[in-house]
């Protein structure tokens, strides 16, 4: 018996129609058509279609795992993360490649460096033995204003720089089980996984954050303290950003 075949003969031992099915994960009907003729393009794709087989078995009460492993087994997708299944479907851009530091800056830094080492205590010399220290390449007299060549006014208010507040985000899994991946304003991977039905996840930061939900109807947030609810439906993909002290950016 195929996945398609498991996935019909269980929803039909439950007395489930396909409309009654779709009423109630809010999953299209011919969506859920399509995965019992063991089709999963229209789902979204492999890495979506384990969402709704999820979905699907908690209401007919039939073994998510062993449809989801079926599932695995058909397609040859074997526990990949959840970040590259959303990368090959376009649901995230993949995470980029940061430049490397070529080795002649770095040799030219250094020489900057090193010959800084060997001027200060020269020019120090000089001034301490009253001997004029020679300017190399700069005017005699300078172009700029007085106040711009002393950099401060007598004017001038100190700048007292202020802490931001930390981004909290919660995320509880209440209505079946999702992937999630978060990543960080470089691009680092802060979590690549599932949650569980009825379990939490916490992350906390002081910049930005970057989540793609896998099953956005299936969890619940809590952004800075503040209730968001069920950010889209059952089976719904959603990208959203959150920073310190601000809302939701999709």
């Amino acid at each position: 018996m195929s996945l398609g075949s498991s996935l019909r003969q269980a929803r039909l031992d439950s007395g489930y129609s396909i409309a009654q099915i779709s009423a109630q994960t809010r999953i299209r009907p011919n969506v859920l058509t399509d995965m019992e003729n063991d089709n999963f393009s229209s789902a979204g794709g492999v890495a979506y279609a384990r969402g709704h087989i999820r979905t699907i078995a908690h209401i007919v009460g039939a073994d998510a795992d062993a449809l989801v492993a079926e599932m695995e087994q058909t397609t040859g997708e074997f526990d990949r993360p959840m970040i590259d299944l959303l990368t090959e479907n376009f649901a995230t851009a993949p995470a980029r490649e940061r430049p490397r530091i070529s080795y002649k800056v770095l040799s030219i830094v250094a020489g900057s460096v090193l010959g800084l080492l060997i001027l200060v205590p020269a020019v120090y010399s000089m001034i301490s033995s009253g001997t004029p220290a020679k300017t190399v390449g700069a005017s005699s007299q300078s172009s700029l204003p007085p106040a711009a060549t002393s950099g401060k006014t007598s004017t001038d208010t100190p700048v007292v720089a202020t802490k931001s507040s930390e981004l909290s985000v919660k995320i509880k899994a209440i209505n079946g089980s999702t992937w999630l991946g978060v990543t960080d304003s470089a691009g680092t991977q802060v979590f690549n996984g599932r949650i569980s039905l009825g379990a939490e996840q916490s992350f906390t930061n002081n910049q930005l954050l970057r989540f793609v939900i896998g099953n956005a109807g299936a969890v619940t947030l809590n952004v800075n303290g503040q209730d968001l609810g069920v950010p889209g439906t059952v089976g719904e993909v959603v990208r959203l950003e959150f920073a310190p002290g601000a809302s939701a950016q999709g």
